[in-house]
């Protein structure tokens, strides 16, 4: 074999040890401090992200008994709560709409997803992978009054 050969497969294992696998879940509850309850009985906090009352109760009508994917942080795992990225499967449908259109599905990235709608903002003290981009997100939130945006002064 030579060794043009053994790189993909070097990218491959590699791959395979260094990334968080992704592991399916239903959410069996969200507690009143926005922690998920898993099935498994595994509790686990979003990443990278704070939310008050308001957005709790959003996360919650969102996810709540919903299929989820989990993804956790590697540095979360020397914690008590373990910190992951949610991912929700969606469907959705482009309007104006077309007779008979099927809906498309893609997987939103809760954390994010919350930051966007302004039903949370940026756990600017931690770090995690996404850091940069969530805070891209809050700022344009920010920008246009979105949620917590809406009733808070800057």
């Amino acid at each position: 074999m030579n060794s043009r050969n053994c790189l993909p497969i070097f990218l491959l294992i590699g791959a395979c040890i260094f990334s968080s696998p992704l592991f399916a879940e239903i959410v069996k509850e969200v507690g009143p401090n926005g922690t998920l309850i898993l099935e498994s009985g595994k509790q686990v906090t979003l990443a990278g992200v704070e939310m008050d009352r308001e957005g709790i109760s959003v996360l919650r009508v969102l996810v709540q008994k919903q299929d989820v994917k989990v993804q956790l942080l590697a540095n979360s795992a020397l914690s008590a709560q373990e910190s992951a990225y949610v991912y929700l499967q969606a469907k959705y449908l482009r309007f104006p709409a077309k007779l008979n259109e099927v809906p498309d599905e893609h997987e939103v990235l809760i954390n994010e997803f919350l930051v966007r709608i302004g039903a949370a903002k940026v756990a600017s003290a931690q770090d995690f992978s996404h850091k940069a981009k969530f805070l891209k997100v809050q700022e344009e939130a920010r920008k246009k009054g979105e949620g917590v945006w809406s009733y808070e002064v800057s």
